[in-house]
């Protein structure tokens, strides 16, 4: 019992590293899960509809909500895969926020214009992500890097 109360504290211990990276990982892989399992979610294009409703689009969100996922509850930030994992996000809400409203326009469905204002927001959040974890702000890669070590003496 206290061997599983000391691994839930570990893992809670994690999960606090970089919470809004696990957050953007979760949001992204369920869009990916519910994307693999709807098939005619996309209708428009009507040429790239079996393109966009293939189970890659999915797929390519769930790896990444998992791969920022995994970025997250390392204990020194691997600075290159963080990079990868968050450009990769980009790709994939850009393209989600832009299906989103021109499906929400072409079929005048308030929810859907919504829907992907929302993604936008999540878009812009993921641009602040990079902002302040990226190689571009030293100051804040230096503390980035000082509480690593500090973690890593623990």
């Amino acid at each position: 019992m206290k061997s599983l109360l000391n691994l839930l504290s570990k893992i809670a211990e994690r999960l606090s590293y970089h919470p809004v990276h696990i957050i953007l990982g979760l949001v992204t892989g369920a869009i990916g899960i519910c994307l693999i399992w709807d098939d005619n979610y996309y209708f428009w294009p009507p040429g790239m509809t079996s393109f966009f409703n293939s189970d890659c689009i999915g797929t390519w969100a769930l790896f990444t909500g998992l791969g920022l996922i995994y970025v997250a509850v390392q204990k020194v930030i691997p600075s290159n895969a963080n990079i990868i994992w968050l450009l990769s996000q980009c790709g994939f809400v850009g393209g989600e926020t832009f299906l989103e409203f021109a499906h929400g326009i072409i079929t005048h469905n308030d929810h859907m214009i919504t829907f992907a204002f929302a993604m936008f927001g999540y878009l812009l959040l993921t641009f602040w992500v990079i902002r302040t974890n990226g190689k571009f702000d030293h100051k804040i890669a230096k503390r980035i890097e000082e509480r690593d070590r500090k973690l890593e003496r623990r």
